[in-house]
């Protein structure tokens, strides 16, 4: 594993961890089963991941990682033009 994916990874359960994962799900709008469809796997391995009885592994808690990147960006740029 690259050093990059590792600290993708290491980001995506800090992530689940905190709960921020959830709150960026939540605030974009975005249910369960459309985050995994877009990270290629079922809705309960999402629950499980936010629930924290799962650990994301391999190239979906990656594409887990890109998306909640996304999402942070997103969310960032809300809040700068909230603010402006």
């Amino acid at each position: 594993m690259a050093k990059a994916q590792a600290l993708r990874l290491a980001d995506v359960r800090s992530a689940l961890t905190s709960g921020e994962a959830e709150r960026l799900r939540v605030a974009a709008q975005l249910s369960i089963g459309e985050v995994a469809q877009a990270c290629g796997v079922d809705q309960s391995t999402v629950w499980r991941w936010e629930r924290g009885t799962r650990k994301p592994r391999g190239e979906a808690a990656l594409a887990y990682g890109a998306l909640l990147e996304e999402l942070r960006q997103r969310s960032s740029s809300v809040d700068e033009r909230e603010t402006a």
